[in-house]
């Protein structure tokens, strides 16, 4: 739910995500603005008072994201020749000029065409969308051989620019996954399916939760520890 307040002279937008939390969190994540995580009995309006008194705090969270955005995309230019990961592997990124957003693979060449290939946002965008059609193939893929062997049934899956997680579920049984898992190697993304699948029979990473993971996949936590430790290896 996108929220707006006042704070004096500024104006602070936020998303706000409620659930059956008991705390409340605020992140500033970035290209995605501020998002506060708070408990469903806590008031709209409290909410928002409590962002208005975290103003000046808030703002140099989101501030100090985006320097850091800014600085990581200088460290890391997007052009002809650059490296990037694809199921775990170092490709070349090719650039070509045309009329339409497309990639494809070719040995260790990721060959991206688009109108504009000299510009990097435009580059890193066209990357986010070709990359997230293999990505909800690939992960439709695993869900369809996962699913049975949990005996579940996911509701809507959808791909998402998620910065702060790989994948997450909801009480409806609706999945979503971070776009990016494309990057990592496939036993990675198969232990975020299989993480979120285990959601359907238990909401919650009780013992029992992990004990149905590692059913699955008994070196999960080899998966979880990469997909921790590379996160800087999947820029954009």
């Amino acid at each position: 739910m996108k929220r707006t307040v006042v704070a004096g002279n500024r104006r602070i937008e936020y998303t706000l995500i409620q659930s059956s939390r008991q705390n409340v969190l605020f992140q500033a994540l970035p290209e995605a603005g501020l998002r506060v995580y708070a408990p469903k009995y806590l008031r709209l309006r409290d909410v928002d008072e409590m962002v208005r008194q975290r103003a000046d705090q808030l703002l140099e969270m989101q501030r100090q994201t985006e320097a850091r955005l800014d600085a990581d995309r200088r460290a890391h230019p997007v052009t002809d020749g650059s490296p990037i990961l694809i199921e775990g592997k170092h490709c070349i990124l090719r650039l070509r000029r045309g009329p339409r957003r497309s990639g494809r693979l070719v040995g260790e060449e990721y060959q991206l065409t688009l109108p504009n290939p000299d510009s990097d946002p435009d580059v890193r965008a066209a990357i986010r969308s070709t990359l997230s059609t293999v990505a909800l193939k690939r992960i439709r893929e695993r869900l369809d051989y996962f699913a049975p062997r949990l005996g579940v049934t996911p509701g809507r899956v959808a791909i998402r620019e998620q910065k702060s997680r790989w994948g997450s579920c909801s009480r409806k049984g609706n999945l979503n996954f971070n776009w990016k898992l494309i990057m990592a190697p496939p036993q990675a993304l198969d232990y975020v399916v299989v993480h979120e699948l285990c959601h359907l029979h238990e909401f919650n990473h009780s013992p029992r939760f992990w004990a149905l993971v590692e059913a699955q996949m008994p070196d999960y936590e080899v998966w979880k520890k990469w997909l921790k430790t590379h996160t800087d290896d999947m820029y954009l």
